[in-house]
């Protein structure tokens, strides 16, 4: 059992915290059983990191090391008894006919749960454009509950994924409060949804290379919505 915080394994791992060493080493850390068993199921898990052998019933190797050292990789305020070290699977390919991009979305908690309604509404594709948050992101991980290892995430450009789309004879659709169709009255097999952060919105380049806008209609009681909560209302609306 490794028990020192300065052993070489222990620093390795307490690095793939940072940005730069997972994209080098293509690969980076979840917490949990939870998550632990989704990047497995998903065929992209490499390693167990725990306290206890037993815990690991998968078939791949275990890095067997004491409290101190977990709490030395851990980022969670309870360290767990494991850990999983997951291969960084990079997609390139937009996939299927459903397809949600965030454009310029930063906030974690949105995207992860924007990832979950997507698998969950049948989306086939989530793109992150390349200024939105890394889907490798701890706290986006975590709070897509493993779905993240569930369905087609892509970073790309914004614009080039839309022409891309576009070449595909798939409408591309960008939300906007004066949108000119009401979310309910879009009648569709098919579609792409841009989505932008709640702070700058979706660019007039961005909104230029799409084919339509649309809106959610509320009272005006409410200026605005949480871009998740928007997004999955217009995900539920077009799930069909």
């Amino acid at each position: 059992m490794i028990d020192s915080v300065s052993n070489k394994e222990v620093v390795f791992l307490s690095k793939l915290r940072e940005t730069k060493n997972i994209k080098e080493n293509k690969m980076f850390i979840v917490e949990t059983p939870h998550l632990v068993e989704e990047a497995y199921k998903a065929g992209l898990l490499l390693k167990v990191i725990t306290n206890d052998e037993s815990l690991n019933i998968y078939n791949v190797p275990t890095i067997l090391m004491s409290n101190r050292c977990l709490e030395k990789i851990s980022t969670l305020k309870s360290t767990p008894n494991i850990m999983g070290l997951v291969s960084l699977k990079e997609n390139k390919e937009i996939r299927g006919n459903k397809i949600v991009i965030l454009d310029n979305v930063q906030d974690p908690g949105n995207v992860g749960t924007i990832i979950r309604s997507a698998l969950a509404f049948n989306v086939d594709t989530v793109v992150l454009s390349n200024d939105s948050v890394n889907y490798f992101n701890e706290k986006l991980v975590r709070s897509t509950e493993g779905n993240i290892f569930k369905i087609n995430v892509v970073t790309m450009d914004t614009l080039e994924a839309i022409r891309k789309i576009k070449e595909m004879n798939i409408d591309v659709y960008y939300a906007d409060m004066y949108g000119k169709e009401e979310v309910s009255e879009v009648k569709t097999t098919s579609y792409a949804l841009v989505m932008g952060s709640e702070g700058k919105g979706i660019s007039e380049k961005v909104k230029e290379e799409c084919t339509k806008s649309i809106r959610i209609d509320m009272n005006s009681s409410c200026e605005s919505l949480n871009v998740a909560v928007a997004s999955s209302i217009i995900m539920h609306s077009l799930r069909s």
